[in-house]
């Protein structure tokens, strides 16, 4: 008994140990799954998580048992480059990531992004060119491209055209011109109850950015070095933004970027500087009809691009680069960028996703999506600089406290060039 029951024991461990080595030469020739994490923000209103969940769902089902992105909401701008570079400092950083993109100098100097030249010669004639050329120069930095353009944006002008109508001004005839701007939010004003225009706070470096541009100036030169916030030019925009929230009283002196929104969907406001990523919240939530145009102009219209690009992690096997190259390349398909534009609200960042039939189709029921496109004829790369955190924190403080009546425009913006040049450099 003892002998049968010792010959079915050898049996059986010879055929375990036979069928461990068949599904282990099965598994060998089987290429490993690779797991990737995403970073990534959400800098308006809406429910763009869902939206970046599900196409990522579609690439990893087109992908399935070789690569899965797991995307990980990381919460606004600011957080997002905090985790990022948490995650970098630690040894170990997202697969993939999108951060603000004047952050691209700090992760430099960091050596934490892969530049994606090869790549994208790979990817073929006219993929690069393809992209509006205002938001590839927030890609580019030395002659190397280090991000694709994907969640991108230029600040708006939103009116309310019943209170418009309801204060005696044409509905369909927006400000063109900061003078226009004033004499209207005049009018529009109703103390106590609403605001006649609001500059979005938060985001108020950027919205400054661009009216510096409408007076033909710029805050920091292309190459990141030279700052230049104390131009008569800079001056003169602050002195407009003072007069129009602290002398006139026509809008709030502070406000956040995640509250503006609501409080025009909700008629406190008549007309709202922000994003064009929050469209498609306002279409969803305004329960009037409102127009979307160009800032007004002082000498020319003008933007600072913003948002961000897809880059990956440098210090990570080239294995997994390529993995997430293979994402990128398939978020930033003309297909891909048509749908997520008509989604969101951003900008579809590749001049081909117009002629894409979902665009064709968006676009023809809401022409109002074709504004910031249109107003990208006036748009610049958005200021880039090591520290750049710094940097936001000491022109907001500047802003800030000159449009509260505390500081003097002149005298605001000498503090911000001082501080600011230090900190660059």
């Amino acid at each position: 008994m003892r002998k049968i029951i010792l010959l079915v024991t050898v049996f059986f461990f010879i055929a375990v140990v036979s069928a461990s080595e068949t599904w282990a030469q099965k598994e060998k020739g089987k290429p490993k799954l690779l797991r990737l994490t995403f970073y990534y923000p959400v800098g308006v209103a809406g429910p763009l998580a869902r939206v970046i969940g599900e196409m990522t769902d579609k690439f990893n089902k087109e992908n399935e048992g070789k690569i899965e992105v797991v995307p990980v909401y990381s919460g606004d701008y600011d957080p997002t480059m905090q985790k990022v570079q948490t995650a970098i400092m630690a040894g170990n950083p997202p697969d993939i990531f999108m951060v603000e993109i004047s952050e691209l100098p700090t992760l430099l100097a960091m050596n934490a992004v892969l530049p994606m030249d090869d790549y994208i010669k790979k990817a073929g004639k006219g993929y690069w060119e393809d992209f509006f050329a205002p938001f590839r120069e927030n890609a580019t930095i030395g002659g190397k491209i280090y991000g694709v353009p994907f969640q991108r944006s230029t600040p708006v002008l939103y009116w309310n055209k019943d209170l418009f109508k309801a204060t005696g001004l044409d509905p369909e005839k927006p400000p063109k011109t900061w003078d226009e701007l004033k004499d209207y939010a005049t009018k529009l004003t109703v103390k106590d109850k609403q605001w006649g225009v609001t500059i979005s706070g938060g985001w108020n470096d950027w919205l400054f950015e661009a009216f510096v541009r409408q007076n033909g100036s710029y805050l920091i030169s292309a190459d990141g070095k030279t700052a230049n916030f104390d131009s008569k030019e800079s001056i003169e925009a602050l002195d407009f933004w003072v007069e129009l929230k602290h002398r006139l009283k026509l809008g709030p002196p502070h406000s956040t970027w995640g509250s503006t929104p609501p409080d025009f969907v909700g008629g406190r406001t008549a007309m709202l500087y922000h994003s064009t990523g929050i469209l498609t919240f306002l279409k969803r939530s305004a329960k009037f009809e409102f127009g979307v145009t160009f800032m007004p102009q002082k000498k020319t219209f003008g933007a600072a691009v913003g948002g961000a690009n897809l880059m990956i992690a440098k210090k990570i096997s080239k294995e997994r680069q390529e993995a997430a190259w293979k994402y990128i390349e398939w978020m930033s398909n003309v297909k891909n960028t048509a749908e997520w534009s008509a989604a969101s609200g951003y900008v579809a960042v590749r001049q081909s996703a117009y002629d894409d039939p979902v665009m064709k189709e968006h676009v023809s029921k809401n022409p109002e999506y074709l504004v910031a496109r249109d107003q990208l004829k006036f748009a610049h790369g958005k200021m880039m600089a090591k520290n750049f955190q710094k940097v936001r924190e000491i022109l907001k403080r500047q802003l800030d406290d000159s449009a509260a009546g505390k500081i003097a425009p002149a005298e605001a913006l000498k503090i911000a060039q001082k501080e600011i040049q230090a900190v660059i450099k």
